[in-house]
């Protein structure tokens, strides 16, 4: 049997090294230099230290890629780095892109493990220069070594207290973290805290980053609205309200952050059935527990659908290939044993995930920015512009596109298009569900034609 597995990240690697060591072909495909995905970027390239000061998850990743690489070595898995992936079927045929050059490989199964990205945050200033997401910000630490100096983190999640104290270990602590997230968010969420182990030991490392940055005498500001970045000479003021005052800092860089959702453009172009989450403001595809799919022998690892974490993220990697190994017959008493111990672990982190759903919940004004923001950034399309679409007869999302060319972008809609859905369903009174997303077709990644034309098939 041949499975593709695309995406290397923890899901991605885990899914890949439970099917290899049940003796499956693994293909993984990933578009970055390296394995490891966000999480882990970078981590088999840095020195000990320096991998120690980016923090115990990061280096606990070491294990993990060491097993990718034995798999390799023993010819059980191929890994394919820097490949665009433009196009995946029901049939199981994955095309890619490296270098300019473009290939077609059919396989038995595929498991898509995309993971996460960044949720819009249109506001007054966004798109600025300098104002970049911190997860880009991550990126630029793991990779290159660089700080953004003099910087203020701006947003809601975990992620900013992570990135925050990855600064700080470095020598280039943040200015301030200014939190849209409030305390009535929080009572909120404590309805939905479980003591379980998971639970406690991840509210125990948030609780930690906390006190560091206290520690520090870092600024932590929460409860801010009306954001407004106003930039010059590559120096920022943000302004923001607070209560019934209006405050501002000044910062060389602006980091935002307003969590995360799926990547969905795989799940969307194979026709599946997507719901769309009220508490994430995001459309999610529709799987069982274990990451099956309507379509036979397509998973999707559950990171890819709720976002919980390295841990977990492992865990759902696991879940779903074991599930496709039992679905083919693959699956001994040892397979059928891991499955029921990974779908009880990773049920275990979904009491968290709901607490950090709630508390760390995106506000309404991401989503029904004022007519002058910026909403797709890749065309440069409008609020204003999307407003204007509808009042005139746009209907929904794909007739959006004819009207304002919004989602037609190198990111084909990735970053904005739930934005864009709710934008649109505010103005015509209906569910995100009813007015429903972009209609995603391949090639969903940007492809020359002379790739197509030349597209080379792998037996």
């Amino acid at each position: 049997m041949r499975v593709a597995v695309i995406g290397a990240g923890p899901a991605g690697i885990a899914a890949s090294l439970a099917l290899v060591s049940n003796g499956v072909l693994v293909t993984m495909l990933d578009e970055h230099q390296s394995s490891g995905g966000q999480i882990y970027r970078n981590l088999g390239n840095v020195s000990e230290k320096y991998a120690e000061s980016l923090g115990s998850d990061y280096v606990q990743g070491k294990s993990l890629l060491k097993r990718l690489e034995q798999a390799i070595d023993q010819k059980f898995l191929t890994l394919i780095l820097r490949a665009s992936v433009w196009s995946v079927t029901e049939e199981k045929e994955v095309s890619w892109s490296i270098d300019g050059r473009s290939y077609c490989k059919k396989f038995d199964a595929v498991i898509l493990a995309t993971g996460p990205l960044d949720r819009a945050m249109p506001f007054e200033g966004w798109t600025n220069p300098g104002v970049i997401s911190v997860s880009v910000a991550q990126t630029l630490i793991k990779t290159t070594s660089y700080l953004a100096p003099s910087s203020v983190l701006v947003g809601s999640g975990p992620l900013i207290y992570r990135v925050a104290c990855q600064m700080l270990e470095m020598g280039n602590p943040p200015k301030a973290l200014l939190e849209t997230q409030n305390n009535l968010d929080l009572l909120k969420a404590m309805v939905h805290l479980r003591p379980n182990l998971p639970s406690l030991l991840y509210l125990a490392k948030g609780l930690a980053m906390l006190a560091k940055l206290k520690l520090a005498g870092i600024k932590r500001i929460k409860d801010v609205r009306d954001i407004c970045i106003k930039s010059k000479d590559n120096e920022h003021r943000i302004r923001f309200r607070k209560g019934k005052g209006i405050s501002q800092i000044e910062a060389k860089m602006v980091l935002l952050h307003a969590g995360v959702q799926p990547d969905i453009q795989i799940t969307q172009a194979l026709g599946l059935k997507h719901d769309w989450s009220q508490e994430n403001q995001c459309f999610e595809p529709c799987t069982d527990k274990f990451g099956r799919t309507s379509l036979k022998n397509i998973f999707v690892a559950r990171e890819g659908i709720k976002i919980l974490g390295a841990d977990a993220s492992k865990i759902s990697g696991e879940c779903a290939a074991l599930a496709l190994l039992a679905d083919n017959g693959l699956a001994d008493d040892r397979a059928r044993a891991d499955l029921f111990r990974t779908s009880k672990a990773q049920q275990n982190y979904v009491h968290i995930r709901k607490f950090l759903d709630v508390l760390y919940a995106p506000k309404d004004w991401y989503s029904c920015p004022p007519d002058n923001i910026v909403v797709c950034r890749c065309e440069e399309v409008t609020a204003g512009k999307i407003r204007q679409a509808v009042e005139i007869g746009c209907l929904g999302p794909n007739q959006l596109k004819a009207f304002s060319r919004c989602g037609m972008g190198n990111c084909q809609g990735r970053y904005c298009g739930n934005v864009v859905v709710k934008l649109i369903s505010e103005i015509v009174g209906q569910t995100p569900q009813q007015t429903g997303y972009f209609r995603i077709r391949s090639p969903m990644k940007p492809v020359t034609l002379s790739e197509i034309a030349n597209l080379e098939f792998i037996p």
